[in-house]
């Protein structure tokens, strides 16, 4: 099985899905980690270079997984088409894709998460970057979600609490099984509740 950690950035998804993960034994890749240990292993090495190094081991890991059948784990922003393309492949390969999608209720709530993050030490994102990942990341969830095993969708957009998020998880299709847990769906999330439902009903008939 391949496990996805996706949203754009300053969702929270690391926090989230990534910790939840580790909490029950498992591990994934995180690129922004593997990013920081490069950094740190060569200090004439900078950020784009460090971001560049790390999506290629990731990327190359996720397609030795797909080719040789092996459970993978990993985080992305799902903002680019080279990691949909694989995670379609592998879809119609037979293997089972799971992803845990995190999302925010504005872009510029995303633009806010990642400036607290940079006050916190943490890496910066261009402002134009993130405008482009709410879209593009959204477009290609809606193109993984119908063959995907299992998809939970969850909103951070709560102001934290005590530094920790306030999730609520929105909405979960499982095996084309449709099950909502917010009736309030925030805007954001209501194009991927109305496909999954459409794919349920598919499942369906």
């Amino acid at each position: 099985m391949i496990t996805v950690i996706a949203g754009v950035n300053g969702a929270g998804k690391s926090s989230i899905a990534g910790k939840a993960l580790r909490k029950e034994g498992g591990e994934y890749f995180n690129p922004d980690e593997v990013a920081r240990l490069l950094m740190n292993e060569n200090s004439s090495l900078i950020q784009h270079d460090a971001n560049a190094k790390a999506w290629k081991m990731g990327y190359g890991q996720l397609n030795d997984a797909i080719s040789q059948n092996l459970d993978y784990s990993f985080e992305t922003t799902l903002g680019g088409n080279s990691i949909t393309e694989c995670l379609l492949n592998a879809i119609q390969q037979g293997i089972q894709v799971r992803v845990f999608y995190c999302g925010l209720i504005s872009v510029e709530l995303h633009i806010e998460r990642v400036k607290s993050r940079v006050l916190l030490g943490g890496h910066d994102i261009p402002k134009e970057m993130i405008h482009k990942r709410f879209t593009t990341s959204m477009h290609n969830m809606m193109r993984l979600l119908p063959g995907c095993y299992q998809v939970n969708v969850y909103d951070n957009s709560a102001p934290l609490t005590k530094g920790k998020p306030e999730i609520k998880k929105l909405f979960c299709i499982k095996k084309g099984v449709f099950e909502i847990y917010e009736t309030n769906m925030p805007n954001w999330a209501k194009p991927l509740a109305a496909k999954a439902i459409k794919a349920s009903q598919k499942t369906q008939t």
